[in-house]
């Protein structure tokens, strides 16, 4: 058992000050433990600190149209800063074609537990 004031800790002191590159893709296999990358990654976003609640950090993000292909996007990534280490890959029905002018705006929850 991790108290509840270490997965703050946790959440707060680590994982909020390292991850802070959220990439987006078009591959759609199924998620895993021991993947280390995106299926097919297409843009990233850098910089992007999450909000902390608790032991629950909360990303959010925007992308626009232009940033998407055609054939939309379908997986989602938090990563280190330096993109070295993949904290967490979600797969979603693709959003398809998304105008140039549009904006996207992901929200990524994930707890410490």
């Amino acid at each position: 058992m991790i108290t509840n004031s270490a997965k703050e800790d946790i959440a707060t002191n680590y994982i909020k000050t390292n991850y802070t590159t959220i990439r987006i893709g078009d591959g759609a296999d199924s998620t895993a433990a021991s993947q280390t990358n995106l299926d097919h990654y297409v843009a990233e976003k850098t910089s992007i600190t999450p909000t902390v609640v608790g032991s629950t950090l909360v990303w959010n993000v925007d992308f626009l149209g232009s940033d998407i292909p055609s054939s939309g996007v379908s997986e989602l990534g938090v990563f280190k800063s330096d993109g070295s280490k993949l904290l967490s890959r979600v797969t979603f029905t693709s959003t398809g074609v998304v105008a140039a002018s549009d904006t996207v705006t992901f929200t990524i929850r994930i707890e410490v537990n």
